[in-house]
């Protein structure tokens, strides 16, 4: 008998350790064979596990391209024929590589100059093919140049330090990161001026600076601005004087000609990124309090950290790609400026990178469907590729961001059964109740996700709503009361003149 138990009981352990083990696969997360924690934040601004939007499929070398090995890479673009243009900047060269980044299509470390002579690259810093001219431009730091070629790598165009006053000639011209608008105007990032990027027309003409960050208005910037302004001119000879930090990598929306640029310099968070319209105003400048890349510093680590956005890129479908150069992260926001996911971290295996190291990052897709991380202390890009969750997402951003709330609806509930935690999902399903004049269930998931304003609002229209469908029975509500009272106050009366007595009959006196 107690043999019989004993087995019984180790038999209901076993079983109870099986339950356990599955109980505790089940909670992990999806991206278990990532190098690193997913997550998100929720309405508390608390890190939480979520949903993979991206997993690492692949690293590529230069030896898996096909050539040498990458030396020192500094930039990675793809043009609209989804084919990459890899800067090897150690190397001094630029890789054309094929839309599947499987192998190298043409390498330009050589050109021919519009006099016939030949001329190479020396430590290239950026690269960028234009949709609408066609042409290349490149970004040659210590030759002080920038080139413009056709496709074939024949030179159409020099721009060197320009012959202005508003240029300081004291300054060398070290371009570092290159862009062409629509109109033909070419933007070049300098690594040694904060008045923004140097802006030259069509023909390389020097037309002067263009999206300057702004001094950010701390408490020491301010108290200068006082003394400055009531100082002598001797004393403010002696007194230090507050400059912007410098944009050090911008990406143009080449659809509507935005030019975002990202910060990853200075003490301040002011404009670490930016959209700037043609006339050079941040279309941003109203988040002053808005937070790009982790919310808390010391989250991941333990360690305070800063973040270090030092490239940009903006997807064919509108979203925000910044690459985070402390941790390795990319996080991706939707035209919106809102988050919808954080990948990558610091380490050697794929999907994580060199710390410090990391270089340019760049999408492809429609939907944004693959990630590319340039990993300048590896060698490598490392290919990340939309999972099902991620695809769902994009198309429920897509359709809410285009103003189809109601077509948003079922991808949004579908977020929400994958991931529980992912509050973007309840604000999409909020709006979505909302505009289909559901208020009653827009104000459960606006209380789900906290949304304390999108809540008021659809409480107002959910008792306008209450009270025009509820009118009749309210007035004839009020009518049957009024009516009750009246009533009560006769029947009071009547009762009232019962209960008095009769005044005595008067009788007359005889004579």
């Amino acid at each position: 008998m107690k043999t019989k138990a004993k087995r019984r009981l180790m038999q209901s352990a076993a079983a109870l350790c099986a339950l356990l083990s599955c109980a505790s696969a089940l909670m992990l997360p999806a991206s278990a064979d990532e190098p690193y924690d997913v997550y998100n934040y929720n309405y508390l601004g608390e890190a939480v596990p979520s949903q993979a939007g991206y997993l690492a499929e692949r690293s590529v070398s230069g030896l898996d391209l096909g050539t040498t090995a990458l030396n020192a890479p500094a930039d990675l673009f793809k043009d609209e024929k989804d084919q990459f243009y890899l800067v090897d900047s150690g190397n001094n060269r630029i890789l054309k590589i094929d839309s599947e980044f499987t192998e190298v299509l043409e390498i330009f470390d050589r050109f021919t100059m519009p006099d016939g002579s030949e001329t190479r690259l020396k430590n290239p810093k950026g690269v960028y093919v234009s949709p609408d001219t066609g042409l290349m431009y490149i970004a040659d730091n210590e030759n002080a140049r920038a080139l413009v070629t056709n496709p074939d790598g024949t030179v159409v165009m020099e721009i060197t330090k320009p012959e202005s006053t508003v240029y300081d000639q004291q300054l060398t011209f070290l371009p570092q990161k290159i862009l062409c608008d629509n109109a033909g105007n070419i933007y070049i990032v300098l690594n040694n001026t904060t008045k923004g990027a140097a802006m030259f027309d069509a023909n390389g003409d020097f037309i002067g600076y263009y999206g300057a960050n702004a001094v950010a208005a701390t408490a020491t910037v301010i108290a200068n601005h006082f003394w400055n302004a009531i100082a002598s001119e001797e004393e403010k000879r002696y007194r230090s004087r507050s400059t912007p930090t410098a944009f050090d990598n911008f990406d143009i929306d080449t659809v509507k000609g935005f030019i975002y640029t990202s910060t990853s310099s200075g003490s301040t968070d002011t404009d670490i990124v930016k959209k700037v319209n043609p006339e050079g105003y941040n279309l941003f400048s109203y988040m002053s309090n808005y937070t790009w890349g982790d919310l808390f510093s010391t989250w991941y680590s333990g360690t305070s950290y800063k973040t270090k956005i030092v490239d940009i890129d903006i997807g064919d479908d509108g979203s925000i790609n910044c690459l985070d150069a402390t941790t390795g992260r990319v996080f991706q926001y939707d035209k919106e400026a809102d988050l919808l996911f954080i990948m990558g971290a610091t380490g050697d295996q794929v999907g994580a990178f060199t710390a410090g190291n990391v270089a340019a990052v760049e999408t492809k897709g429609e939907g944004c469907e693959n990630i590319y991380v340039l990993d300048a202390g590896k060698g490598t890009v490392t290919v990340f590729g939309q999972t099902v969750f991620g695809q769902i997402v994009h198309d429920a951003t897509a359709k809410y961001n285009g103003g189809y709330y109601e077509e948003a609806l079922e991808p949004w509930l579908e977020v929400v059964k994958r991931d529980g935690n992912y509050r973007r999902a309840y604000l999409g399903i909020s709006s979505a109740y909302y505009n289909m004049g559901r208020y009653r269930e827009s104000m459960e998931y606006a209380k789900k996700a906290d949304a304390s304003a999108r809540y008021n609002r659809a409480f107002e229209r959910y008792r306008s709503q209450w009270l025009r469908e509820h009118l009749t029975q309210l007035l004839l509500g009020v009518v049957l009361i009024i009516a009750g009272v009246m009533l009560l106050k006769y029947l009071a009366r009547k009762q009232k003149n019962k209960k008095q007595p009769s005044e005595p009959a008067q009788t007359g006196s005889g004579t």
